[in-house]
């Protein structure tokens, strides 16, 4: 122990005050003796499921604790492989479902269900930015309609995104501005033709954006793009101008 955590720790004795405590940076085994201890406080064990979410064999230890609430339960399913949700499944002896579809992991015995959707409702905005920076596909693709910059924009950092997904985004109408911009911005996104074909097709997308890639669009998607009335004037326009340059100079 170095002198100005020692001292802390002698402040903290002799005033009866707790240190805060820091979950990322404790041992495999303090880890473990915080979770297995029945008398640590739920709001800790999400701590502890925010910061190490990945690490499977310590989400299970977590997920027996009985103490843990359903929010923390719901962020350890949405962030985690469908391995480890038939182990939630099996263990907390739930069904997790994502609002009244189907069931996304074995069905509980008894007939419970964990509704994902209805418990991320009951978030902190702390934990829906960590789930959309590691949550997996399902949490993505309801976090990415986030009011909340933080919440949405933290969608587009998670490493686990795929260019699938981005393409989906792209098509999407009922998403923000600010997301879409995103991804037109984003020069490894935007190298695949279907990426830019939905950016350029989508009404939401800034048309500074779209005007950039209207000269990679074969012309065929310049055709129907001209016609089209649900993007705005300036992007028909503009195609219309690229489609009659093109006939000159073919002439």
């Amino acid at each position: 122990m170095d002198q100005p955590t020692k001292w802390k720790v002698i402040y903290a004795r002799k005033f009866k005050r707790q240190l805060p405590l820091d979950v990322e940076h404790c041992s495999p085994i303090a880890l473990r003796a915080i979770i297995l201890d029945v008398r640590t406080p739920a709001s800790v064990l999400d701590q502890v499921a925010q910061v190490h979410c990945y690490d499977e064999e310590l989400m299970r230890d977590l997920v027996r604790c009985p103490n843990l609430d359903e929010v923390t339960l719901a962020f350890i399913a949405l962030t985690a492989s469908d391995e480890m949700k038939h182990f939630i499944a099996s263990t907390r002896v739930v069904e997790v479902v994502i609002g009244d579809g189907p069931a996304d992991a074995t069905k509980g015995l008894d007939g419970k269900k964990l509704n994902i959707t209805q418990l991320i409702h009951r978030m902190t905005i702390s934990q829906k930015i960590k789930l959309a920076l590691k949550g997996a596909k399902e949490a993505r693709g309801m976090l990415i309609r986030e009011s909340s910059k933080l919440i949405s924009m933290g969608v587009l950092e998670n490493p686990r995104l795929t260019i699938g997904e981005v393409e989906f985004f792209a098509k999407s109408t009922n998403l923000s501005e600010d997301v879409i911009r995103k991804i037109g911005t984003n020069a490894e996104w935007t190298r695949k033709n279907t990426v830019i074909s939905a950016l350029v097709n989508n009404p939401k997308t800034p048309v500074g954006i779209s005007m950039g890639f209207l000269n990679r669009l074969p012309d065929r998607e310049l055709g129907l793009l001209e016609k089209s009335r649900n993007v705005p004037a300036p992007v028909r326009t503009a195609a219309r101008n690229i489609i009659a340059k093109k006939k000159l100079g073919k002439g």
